[in-house]
């Protein structure tokens, strides 16, 4: 009885034994799956985690990458509106410079002339030549009138001054040369040209509001030589307009063909096309050829020229030496 009851708690034992194994095997495996399941979830939540920072890492980059896309393109969009913008403007400040640069040049090509000149040109030197000729016909006329009033005046005052006695100095006998002439008398000749130069002056004065002495030439004021003379004879050319009227200003205007507009810009046109006839290249004459003159040939010419000119008064000189 014994020994089966020691048999008895043996098995027992035994079983109990292997039944603590058991359980000790079983809780060590549980344990064991544990921890790995453990280890795998935070294996797991680490891949996730490491994922999802990677996809938000990815996100902001393209967020960053579209972000300066679009800056960009607002910048180039920015930069073409300014450039139309400023060629708009450039358009609308010269709209036919481009269109006009061309033709023109066609125009001058095509009416070129001879002496490299366009039309306009070819007109305006034309133009200054009829006046520059009118001038100098003007100047010829008016000489010729000065130079009888002169040879008028010069017998004026022969007729004025009278002759004192003569007197003998030292044993020289007193000079036989004959008395001045109480009364001279001009020729028929002389006197018909004054009528007549009289007269054409009368009627083109009449004809219009001023002499033509001062609406075609400019006699009193002298065209010097030099950058102050050229601007002294402005001036005095700009005072002399200055001086004149509303109605002068026109006939000057309308006989030197310049437009009138108002009373500055005419008086501006005038002294410039005076100054232009005055001093331009183009109308400066040929000097003339240098002679000699001796001083009998010189007296000669003179003493011919009164003669003829005055031949009653050589013919009265000889009947006075005569009585």
């Amino acid at each position: 009885m014994d020994e089966v009851a020691r048999r008895s708690r043996s098995a027992d034992s035994n079983t109990d034994r292997h039944g603590n194994e058991e359980m000790n095997a079983m809780m060590r495996e549980y344990f064991v799956e544990l921890a790995r399941e453990k280890r795998e979830r935070r294996k797991r939540e680490e891949l996730e985690e490491k994922s999802r920072k990677e996809a938000e890492a990815r996100e902001a980059k393209e967020r960053r990458r579209m972000q300066c896309g679009e800056e960009r393109q607002r910048r180039e969009a920015d930069r073409d509106a300014r450039l139309l913008r400023i060629i708009k403007g450039e358009l609308m400040k010269e709209p036919c410079a481009g269109n006009s640069g061309p033709v023109v040049r066609e125009k001058q090509k095509a009416k070129l002339n001879g002496y490299r000149e366009t039309v306009e040109e070819e007109k305006e030197r034309l133009r200054r030549m009829i006046v520059k000729q009118e001038e100098e016909e003007v100047e010829t006329e008016d000489d010729e009138l000065r130079l009888l009033r002169l040879r008028a005046s010069k017998l004026e005052l022969k007729e004025k001054r009278k002759r004192g006695p003569e007197v003998s100095i030292g044993n020289s006998s007193p000079m036989t040369t004959p008395g001045k002439r109480s009364h001279v008398k001009l020729t028929d000749e002389a006197k018909c040209a004054i009528e007549e130069l009289k007269r054409a002056s009368t009627e083109e004065g009449g004809t219009s509001l001023i002499p033509r002495r001062i609406d075609l030439s400019l006699k009193h004021i002298s065209a010097a030589c030099g950058v102050r003379g050229k601007k002294n004879s402005v001036e005095e050319c700009k005072e002399f307009f200055d001086a004149l009227t509303v109605e002068e200003i026109k006939e000057i205007c309308r006989k030197e063909r310049v437009p009138y507009g108002n009373r500055d810009a005419a008086i501006k046109r005038l002294v410039i096309r005076k100054s232009a006839v005055a001093y331009d290249p183009a109308f400066l004459p040929f000097p003339p050829t240098p002679t000699m003159k001796t001083r009998s040939k010189c007296a000669t010419a003179e003493v011919k020229e009164e003669t003829a000119v005055y031949p009653d008064s050589t013919s009265s000189d000889s009947d006075e030496s005569t009585e």
